[in-house]
């Protein structure tokens, strides 16, 4: 049985890795906040094509975690077990993964880029300032992933200082260069929205040198022999892609519902402003869940540790207490966007009527943030155990079963507008947590990572 001792060391050592990664997580999403407020005044159909081009952007986000979750999980059980090799073999596979798997992806993003925007009904002015900002953002897919991979490297170790440090320095950059690219400088004419996709991708360049250069030199027992891109461990690879790729699909499955969802309140009779006030929603949505996903980095970490090292019961135990001690945090963030509603929407959007309806959004999205967050929470001690498959089926069922179908009966079959759809986006989570949390608490990743 744990001691009171050895239950606040877990928690302590959970929170040690949360923390940064929650800061982190903040600098990186607060670029989104800022592209919307520097917008702002070029008029809401502006705010309509960051929040669109963002949702079509988490795709291909989503796609990395492919990469990045398995590459948590083996580098934390390979230092659990001590096995150098195992961490050595991870960074080289992974690193060449990046290439492989994300040139073609940048290219399929480049060409579907304004069949996406079309099919989400986005306005003849969103679309002309969308389609520019997606081009110029899948240019840069490769160095979106290396800085992701890279951190997932330094996090597998327990190492969530070092990349909090990097993004310090790469946001400020990125912030820096997307005001002087969306509005000009001396002789740089202003691109607009475009502008916000620029500084974005030459700040992510920028970090990718920084990281590249860090790996290379060696840090800890992380260390990167620059290679040619032949002779894959393919044994390796597939481990990496057996763990990784079923939460990355559900990630793709997850934003691909909610591109089809903004498509859908799109068609209703709010049109362009339910667009923009569930833009500001999932801007806002991200937020809030930043300790959710510091959570699940932290719980993937150290469950993946515990189980290297062969110890069962405290892997449980970190799966439990890392649920308990986020629902906690996540009540107090649900109450202060409750309080915040109203002045956050009328920060982003300056239309009196269309910000009212973004701090309903905000509302209702601040329910469902709850239910999500804890079952992210959960999906990370799975992810430790390298039981992932269930979460891409989970995924599929609650977000284009559940979420895409209620959506479309309480939109269009009983018109009930802007309710009905946000009813839906509070119900899909509730059922996927359930769902989550059954499959951990039967223990049947146990006897998988045994």
């Amino acid at each position: 049985m744990l001691t009171d001792r050895s239950d606040k060391a877990m928690y302590k050592r959970i929170w040690k890795i949360a923390w940064p990664t929650i800061l982190y997580s903040m600098l990186e999403l607060s670029l989104g906040a800022a592209d919307l407020i520097m917008v702002r005044g070029l008029g809401y159909e502006a705010t309509a094509a960051i929040g669109l081009t963002r949702q079509i952007a988490f795709l291909v986000e989503a796609s990395v975690l492919a990469i990045a979750t398995g590459v948590i999980t083996l580098v934390s059980q390979g230092v659990g077990a001590r096995d150098s090799d195992q961490i050595e073999g991870v960074v080289h596979q992974s690193s060449r993964l990046v290439l492989i798997l994300g040139i073609p992806i940048a290219l399929g993003g480049f060409l579907m880029s304004r069949p996406l925007l079309v099919a989400m009904q986005a306005t003849v002015g969103t679309l002309n300032q969308g389609l520019p900002y997606l081009h110029i953002y899948f240019l840069g897919t490769v160095f979106l992933w290396c800085n992701v991979i890279a951190a997932a490297m330094f996090r597998g170790t327990g190492d969530a200082m070092t990349p909090l440090k990097f993004a310090t320095g790469i946001s400020v950059l990125n912030v820096s260069l997307n005001y002087v690219f969306i509005f000009g400088l001396g002789p740089l004419q202003p691109l607009g929205v475009a502008g916000a996709a620029l500084g974005t991708v030459a700040a992510r360049a920028v970090g990718s040198g920084v990281y590249l250069w860090v790996l290379v030199k060696g840090a800890g027992s992380l260390r990167l022999k620059l290679r040619p891109l032949l002779g894959f461990d393919w044994i390796l690879v597939r481990r990496i892609l057996r763990i990784g790729l079923p939460p990355a699909l559900a990630g793709i499955a997850r934003n691909g519902a909610r591109v089809v969802y903004m498509a859908l309140l799109g068609a209703s009779v709010l049109g362009a402003s339910m667009h923009a006030a569930a833009g500001v929603g999932l801007q806002v949505r991200l937020v809030s869940v930043l300790p959710a996903l510091a959570f699940q980095i932290a719980t993937a970490t150290l469950v993946g540790q515990a189980i290297g090292a062969g110890d069962l019961n405290r892997a449980e135990a970190l799966g439990r207490r890392s649920v308990r001690l986020l629902a906690l945090i996540m009540l107090g963030v649900v109450g202060a966007t409750f309080v915040l509603a109203r002045p956050i929407a009328m920060l982003f959007i300056a239309d009196t009527e269309v910000a009212a309806l973004a701090a309903t959004v905000l509302r209702w999205f601040a329910v469902a943030q709850f239910f999500s967050s804890v079952s992210i929470c959960t999906q990370g001690a799975l992810t430790g155990a390298g039981d992932t498959k269930p979460i891409f089926r989970y995924t599929v069922v609650t977000q284009w079963g559940l979420l895409l179908a209620l959506t479309m009966i309480l939109l269009f079959g009983f018109e009930w507008v802007p309710e009905g759809p946000l009813l839906a986006w509070v119900f899909a989570p509730f059922v996927q947590l359930v769902l989550m949390q059954r499959l951990f608490r039967s223990g049947r990743w146990k006897q998988f990572s045994a």
